[in-house]
């Protein structure tokens, strides 16, 4: 019974290691593939939500497309994700600067963004930060979303009263405005389970 007992603890400490070791013993090429498929997921959210904004400023205006975002954003995600179906990856969005309060980061992707600034403080473009790791037996993709000159209409300093309007309707605790062009605005994060 003993052996059993320890056979058992044994086996689970293994399991606890097992994403560390497959970490240390990653080899080049794996890496490189998870990244390539990573950024081709963010890629995916990022176009879905770009079009979906572009129909809907281009159809109603700024203000509309603020509700159409606070509507549409989420269900993108989730079909963009794990739980559409289509893919393994988990895709999200999060900043330093928080719209929604359904993407508040985690600390340590909180601690990445930070680190992000400091890239970019030190002369590192915006559109090329990024950062993979592992963490509990799975790969993520942090990479930056630079703020584009299109996107000041609703994240920039001099945000049109209505689209203001709608967005303290919609978003009572909106920290995400007063960027700037290059600025990074927030954060892509791509999981897969090992």
């Amino acid at each position: 019974m003993k052996k059993i007992l320890a056979s058992s603890a044994l086996a689970l400490c293994l399991q606890g290691l097992s994403p560390m070791l497959y970490a240390d013993q990653m080899s080049a090429a794996e890496k490189q593939g998870l990244v390539k498929d990573a950024k081709t997921q963010v890629m995916s959210l990022a176009g879905a939500l770009t079009a979906t904004l572009k129909q809907g400023i281009k159809t109603d205006g700024h203000a509309a497309s603020v509700k159409l975002c606070n509507l549409q954003a989420p269900a993108i995600t989730k079909a963009s994700s794990i739980e559409g179906g289509a893919t393994e990856w988990t895709v999200s969005r999060t900043s330093l600067k928080l719209r929604s309060p359904a993407n508040v980061p985690e600390g340590w992707v909180e601690q990445v963004m930070k680190d992000f600034e400091q890239r970019k403080a030190n002369g590192e473009p915006a559109e090329t930060i990024a950062h993979t790791e592992v963490r509990d037996g799975k790969f993520y993709l942090v990479k930056a979303i630079p703020t584009k000159a299109g996107c000041l209409a609703c994240h920039g300093s001099n945000v049109a009263e209505d689209v203001k309007s709608k967005l303290a309707d919609l978003y009572p605790n909106d920290k995400a405005t007063g960027f700037n062009v290059d600025d990074i605005r927030g954060v892509f994060v791509a999981s897969k389970k090992l």
